[in-house]
């Protein structure tokens, strides 16, 4: 049963995320025993401060999430839920994601789940015997409506009655315990506040399953019925972080010349959306997809040892017979999800959008409510560089980005490995997501690996050009206010760098990146202190509670925690030096004992017969089943 649930969470998410991570990006983080950032610390629990003098003349900074990072809450009903709300507390929820329902126990307490499933499963043992497609679309689709109902919203944007995304309209000063962990979990801030404090920091949630423009009338109230009147301040400081950049999109399209924006700093923003929705809408793959499907992607999803017996059984499938499944079930997931939640169906690319609400929303009338939405949002794309032109030159709102680059989609992550199944994922420059010309607004590229023309470099500014000579910043909208980090993946908010480098813009102490006071490289290094700062700083802590080091001991220690220290400290990235750095402190936790050692135990018997059966297979058949091979297809 754990099987089942967890592919048909893996087909969910390849078919939902569009920014996507953080949303995927934070499929870990929805763990319940994951370490925060650490909640323990003068920086995290410190209460609001009022210090005027230190705030005097800052503006409260409001991060708008991105996808995963705001926390949805499931109850029993809807009593149990106007309740916890009302005691700001989540003790009576039954559930709890970042990004989508993972708990489907409410399912397969309903014996149509079992039904669907058995249809399903029938459906596939039929296509192995008769070689072609035998599965029911109409189970298909009720499994997913079933499985994904707590994901679904209305005609209004909402989600149902019983599910709650908590919406905290004060400072992270004032947040609970259970708040605090969450935020700083999913943006781990804590040691780059700085002088602003918790009392001007300010988190603005929604359900990544939602409506857009809800979303952005809600950012407006945030705004002017929370945030300003206990600042006592009269503009913000907007960092959106992902799909936080279409909500922050249509806010200023929409309110944007009330001039409360004084700052927008943007962390790896979909502001011009992402082709991976796009494929996945359209259902484009790439043309290596057979070799993918038949040999890898599905056992990388799977692990091992199984994941090499399930590539052997796909063999049995022909190849046209398995990409029909496939489409069977993508376009459930999309046709019953991702349609109806312009959220998602937002991130649509302008230069794609025409021609996919013209292939799946046109000729619908049950879906003209869904158009209406999407064709709004299609116009504040349409002209996003017109609205953030206006109110840089006439209302002096500054416009920063901050954005990885040098990947292809899904080619780092095992997360989101399953996007290099897709048609753009060998042609793009991205940070597994989201291109860098969305990210950086405006940037231009040539394929991550690949450089520029001679002609194109000796006729462009080097100066804007990225060292791989694979991104030309000079046609963002603002070439001296954007920031790169190379072969950074779409999680950016654990390269500490990145953080602090969003504050000090934030803050006002640099303006571009040719300011004096300028310390960061324009083109930088990826950075990734996620195991450091969850796992091993905090898991020293705990072990020195109960331990007194010997002086050798106490050696290491200084040793290692100058050298992370100072990694840490250091604005320029270098990520083979930093990854040793922290391999070293891990090391350091398996000397002292807090660890024990890994030993690599070698592959067991069983892994290494299905796995030379998988490549046996693979090199008598090729990427397609054994039918096609026996007709010579």
């Amino acid at each position: 049963m754990k099987k089942i649930k967890k592919i048909i969470a893996l087909i969910l998410c390849v078919s939902i995320t569009a920014s996507v991570v953080a949303a995927l990006a934070y499929a870990d983080d929805s763990s319940e025993t994951a370490a925060a950032e650490p909640a323990t610390g003068e920086t995290a629990n410190a209460p609001a401060s009022g210090n005027k003098t230190a705030n005097e003349g800052i503006y409260p900074i409001v991060f708008v999430t991105g996808i995963g990072q705001s926390y949805s809450y499931l109850y029993e009903n809807e009593a149990d839920a106007k309740a916890d709300v009302a005691d700001n507390s989540t003790d009576r929820a039954v559930a709890r994601w970042n990004l989508f329902c993972n708990d489907f126990s409410f399912a397969f307490k309903e014996p149509k789940t079992y039904i669907d499933i058995l249809s399903v499963a029938g459906g596939l043992f039929a296509s192995l015997i008769t070689g072609f497609n035998c599965i029911s679309k109409r189970s298909v689709d009720s499994l997913v409506k079933t499985l994904f109902r707590y994901n679904t919203v209305d005609e209004n944007g909402n989600l149902p009655a019983n599910v709650v995304t908590p919406r905290m309209d004060y400072p992270v000063s004032k947040y609970t315990q259970e708040q605090r962990d969450n935020f700083y979990r999913s943006i781990p801030c804590a040691d780059v506040i700085g002088d602003i404090g918790e009392d001007m920091l300010y988190c603005f949630n929604y359900s990544a399953f939602s409506f857009t423009f809800n979303n952005s009338d809600d950012l407006d109230k945030f705004i002017e019925k929370s945030v300003l009147p206990q600042t006592g301040k009269d503009k913000v400081v907007l960092i959106p972080m992902s799909m936080g950049a279409s909500v922050v999109s249509a806010y200023l399209h929409d309110y944007g010349t009330k001039g409360r924006v004084d700052k927008v700093v943007s962390i790896v923003g979909a502001w011009e959306g992402s082709n991976v929705i796009a494929d996945l809408i359209d259902l484009a793959y790439a043309e290596d997809a057979p070799e993918k499907l038949y040999n890898g992607i599905v056992s990388d999803l799977i692990g091992e040892p199984w994941g090499y017996l399930v590539n052997v059984i796909l063999h049995l499938f022909p190849k046209a017979t398995l990409r029909s499944i496939i489409d069977e079930i993508l376009n459930s997931v999309v046709e019953n999800l991702v349609l109806k939640t312009p959220s998602l169906f937002g991130i649509v690319p302008t230069e794609r959008y025409k021609s996919i609400r013209a292939s799946r929303l046109e000729g619908k009338p049950e879906l003209e409510y869904i158009m209406n939405q999407t064709d709004r949002y299609y116009k504040v794309q349409c002209e996003l560089k017109d609205t953030v032109m206006k109110l840089n030159k006439d209302y002096g709102v500054d416009f920063f980005y901050i954005a990885g680059y040098g990947l292809g989609f899904g080619e780092f992550s095992s997360d989101y490995e399953f996007f290099q199944f897709l048609a753009t994922a060998d042609k793009t420059n991205s940070d597994e997501i989201i291109e860098i010309s969305s990210t950086a607004t405006g940037a231009s590229f040539v394929t991550r690996g690949t450089q520029f023309s001679d002609s194109y470099l000796s006729s462009h500014d080097a100066e804007y050009i990225t060292p791989d000579k694979s991104v030309d910043i000079s046609t963002c909208f603002f070439p001296d206010r954007v920031w790169l980090f190379e072969k950074q993946k779409h999680e950016l908010e654990n390269n500490n760098t990145a953080l602090k480098l969003a504050f000090d813009l934030a803050l006002g102490r640099i303006d571009s990146t040719k300011d004096e006071n300028n310390i960061y490289p324009r083109f930088n290094g990826s950075r990734d202190l996620k195991p450091l700062k969850r796992n091993y700083i905090p898991d020293l802590e705990k072990w020195l509670e109960s331990n007194k080091p010997t002086a050798a001991q106490q050696k290491l220690i200084d040793e290692n925690t100058e050298a992370v220290n100072k990694m840490m400290d250091s604005v320029v990235n270098d990520r083979e030096a930093d990854d040793k750095v922290i391999e070293n402190y891990y090391n350091m936790l398996v000397t002292l004992g807090v660890y024990e050692k890994s030993e690599d135990k070698g592959e067991s018997a069983g892994t290494k017969v299905l796995k030379s059966m998988n490549d046996t297979t693979y090199r008598l058949v090729g990427p397609k089943g054994f039918r096609d091979k026996l007709f010579g297809k």
